[in-house]
């Protein structure tokens, strides 16, 4: 069994083990006193199986003409690609021993549980971020492509697509402005219909927010000394940054959640447990706290977002 990591010798101030709830409150506080980015990005999908399993339909023909007295004819979607998402668990412990809660000091075992809160946090974020971060190369979507890619087929194959620009470039105006431009284009279902998911999100390691935040909020377009306006602003993106993205030259475009495939499968939400006074470890006398929680991020189909390693 492990050492207890908080010993007596280290405290002197008093801490009841009557106190012990109020580890909860400080977790609680510190974990939600700082949301992340990965819920304005992904959308959660609460499950209370051990898997999540998603399935591709194709898409409707196009409306034909029905001629009076004509019968219509009926279209029953077909069944794509699918992929189950397995949920694991995550978790951290921290020990104290009895003497140390007995007689200890509270200040500094209240300032560990708000650091697990915080690895709780960051362990969340970055999880999310290695979706970006992995997106060109080991993170998949249900076609089994990675989830930025220019060969990305619809449910029946018939139909390419690409969520990556033809040509990787490093964000500027002019890209963005492409970017745009086949995020509107680009994402079509088998019978051509073009599905017009509008972006909603700049995504860019910190060392690109500034730049970023200048060429989606200036009046004027900020690459040239033209004074011409900058019609990139219309489109009302909100610019998202994270020191967590590991590129700094890559960079991102994302819709809506619920028009993505950016998924948070949710088994169980962050818990946290803490030992009584009356349940302290048999052998060595420690009381015992931990933080748990159960999910799987993941992506599912490659519509709704775009990016491109930059060049």
């Amino acid at each position: 069994m492990a050492v207890p990591s908080a010993l007596r010798a280290n405290y002197s101030d008093l801490f009841g083990s009557s106190m012990l709830p109020v580890l909860e409150e400080l977790f609680r506080t510190e974990f939600e006193q700082n949301p992340g980015v990965r819920d304005m990005l992904f959308r959660t999908r609460p499950t209370d199986r051990d898997i999540w399993q998603y399935s591709e339909l194709h898409d409707m023909p196009l409306f034909s003409q029905v001629s009076e007295g004509q019968d219509y004819t009926f279209s029953r979607p077909k069944a794509g690609n699918n992929k189950t998402i397995t949920p694991v668990k995550f978790g951290l412990g921290y020990s104290i021993s009895e003497e140390a809660v007995d007689d200890g000091k509270f200040d500094l075992i209240g300032d560990a549980i708000r650091k697990m809160a915080e690895s709780a946090r960051e362990s969340q974020e970055q999880s999310a971020m290695d979706v970006f971060n992995n997106g060109f190369s080991s993170q998949t979507t249900a076609d089994g492509l990675s989830l930025f890619n220019a060969s990305h087929t619809t449910p029946s194959g018939s139909v390419t697509f690409r969520n990556q620009l033809a040509t990787p470039s490093d964000l500027s105006y002019s890209s963005l402005q492409t970017a745009i431009q086949d995020f509107e284009k680009q994402f079509k279902g088998d019978s051509g219909i073009f599905k017009l998911i509008r972006p909603k999100y700049l995504v860019v390691p910190s060392e690109l927010r500034m730049y970023a935040e200048e060429l989606v909020g200036s009046e004027k377009i900020t690459d040239n000394n033209f004074n011409n306006l900058n019609s990139i602003k219309k489109e009302g993106l909100t610019v998202v940054h994270s020191p967590r993205l590991t590129d700094s030259d890559a960079w991102f475009l994302t819709a809506d959640p619920k028009d993505t495939g950016l998924t948070i499968v949710s088994r169980k939400p962050v818990e946290t447990k803490a030992a009584a006074a009356d349940s302290v470890g048999f052998l060595n006398d420690a009381i015992y706290y931990k933080a748990r929680y159960r999910e799987k991020i993941d992506t599912t189909h490659a519509y709704g977002v775009f990016g491109t390693p930059g060049a």
